[in-house]
């Protein structure tokens, strides 16, 4: 899914919490750490290019990143030692989370599955992609259903 929907749809869910945009940064920061990276790379190199790059034309740390931020074991790993450390549930990190519960149906394998298994196994589902302009009319419709309720429900009188 594109990165604003995953900040929307984890600010949605935690819309009551006093840390929404906090879990909302969770919720961005597996795209950022990969593609984000390399889009300021290139934004600073003169490089970028719009649109959906080749693949064979992103460098090998890219793979590497979105392997390690959209893996399920490697959020587990962290959320565990967090609360190891901390003796609390970490619960901020449920965007991080839910950012990988969305892409796995919504990538498909021609394009960036989602490695949900890394680095246990390979395995990826070929999901829904996102990019297909009838999914992106439903999500941000869905999008605006739920803000529309969220505001009327809990705006202030």
């Amino acid at each position: 899914m594109d990165t604003l929907a995953h900040f929307l749809w984890t600010f949605a869910i935690y819309f009551r919490t006093s840390y929404r945009w906090l879990a909302g940064l969770f919720a961005i920061l597996p795209d950022f750490l990969s593609f984000g990276v390399f889009i300021i790379y290139s934004l600073i190199f003169g490089t970028f290019h719009p649109g959906k790059p080749p693949l064979e034309t992103l460098p090998e740390y890219v793979f590497i990143a979105y392997n390690i931020t959209h893996s399920l074991v490697i959020f587990l790993i962290v959320f565990g030692l967090i609360y190891i450390i901390s003796k609390k549930i970490p619960w901020v990190l449920g965007g991080w989370l839910l950012h990988i519960f969305i892409d796995i149906p919504t990538h498909t394998r021609d394009y960036f599955p989602t490695p949900f298994l890394w680095p246990i196994s390979s395995f990826t589902l070929n999901g829904i992609s996102w990019a297909n302009p009838w999914f992106i009319i439903i999500n941000y419709g869905l999008l605006i259903i739920i803000f529309a309720y969220l505001f009327i429900k809990y705006r202030k009188r």
